[in-house]
């Protein structure tokens, strides 16, 4: 089942090419895109457009199925496109005709934004909860080590006395930088892009104010043909974010692993966060940090994969 379709077939090689793992991917998004039907529902009951005795029905079927969500319980079988293709579909099947209403004033193109807006405010909110324990323990090793001495290298070679409290402190304060984007992120995933449609608004009498604060933005892209021009902008600003920090943990990583060698010497982690060698019995090797210090690089690339995927969109 698909929303767009009307009577023609598509090729199933075409579909397969262009839908790819959309479905697996789309789980990820089921939760919100109930959250945001059951307040595009709600706004259109508010504004007339939907009568009182299907919105409570669709709140209530809504809510069932949020719940087999959360249970783990939802799938997207391979008749159906995408998330919002499968809800149509399940709200229809349980309520009936009101399920189809839930369409009202609304395009895919805003529903996947609205998604992908609620789900990013998620994503950088436990984002910012991980850096803040980071950044914590950070802190309290300096202070646990400031009056811990280490050589000051420039160039790799020792230049004046430094402190392990210094370094540790060093790497904290580096994390700040880092917040600072994680919260422009944040700040562009909340703007409610519902209500855009497919870039020009909608005819209908909608409120997306209502909207806006059923589903706690902060604001709403004003601008309807903004809104869908944004696609990409707010992957992007999590994608530099993402970068940001990994620079940092990349960073840290790498003199871990510099520190941990037997020329220096200042680090030492207990045997069992480290491997050994199967003919050097002596070794105590930071895979760990090792590993780190790759998948950072990895993510150091993001920002200009996201660039160019998103490039040559009118």
């Amino acid at each position: 089942m698909k929303l767009w379709q009307k009577d023609i077939s598509v090729s199933e090689k075409i579909e397969q090419f262009t839908v790819g793992n959309d479905r697996e991917l789309d789980l990820q998004l089921a939760r919100y895109d109930v959250q945001g039907s059951m307040a595009h529902a709600n706004m259109l009951a508010q504004v007339g457009l939907l009568p009182a005795e299907d919105n409570a029905a669709l709140q209530a079927g809504l809510k069932e199925l949020l719940g087999q969500i959360e249970a783990g319980e939802f799938e997207i079988e391979p008749q159906f496109e995408d998330v919002h293709s499968k809800v149509e579909f399940w709200l229809t099947e349980k309520v009936g005709e009101a399920g189809k209403k839930i369409h009202t004033a609304r395009s895919r193109n805003d529903q996947v934004l609205v998604d992908l807006h609620l789900w990013a405010r998620d994503q950088v909110k436990e984002t910012l909860t991980e850096m803040g324990r980071l950044f914590d323990r950070l802190m309290a090793l300096a202070e646990e080590h400031a009056d811990q001495g280490m050589p000051g290298y420039t160039h790799m070679q020792v230049a004046m006395p430094s402190s392990f409290g210094l370094w540790f402190s060093a790497y904290a304060e580096t994390l700040i930088d880092d917040v600072l984007l994680w919260q422009a992120a944040y700040g562009t995933a909340n703007q409610n892009p519902l209500g855009s449609a497919a870039g020009y608004g909608s005819n209908f009498p909608i409120d997306r104010e209502q909207t806006t604060q059923e589903l706690g933005f902060a604001t709403l892209r004003y601008n309807v043909v903004a809104a869908q021009m944004s696609r990409g902008r707010l992957e992007k600003a999590m994608g530099f974010a993402f970068s940001s920090v990994a620079a940092t943990l990349n960073k840290l990583a790498t003199d871990i692993c510099l520190y941990m060698g037997q020329d220096f010497g200042f680090i030492t982690f207990p045997d069992h966060l480290t491997t050994g060698s199967s003919i050097m019995p002596h070794k105590k090797n930071p895979d760990v940090w090792e590993l780190i210090r790759g998948q950072t690089n990895r993510l150091q690339a993001v920002p200009n994969e996201l660039s160019l995927m998103t490039t040559n969109q009118p």
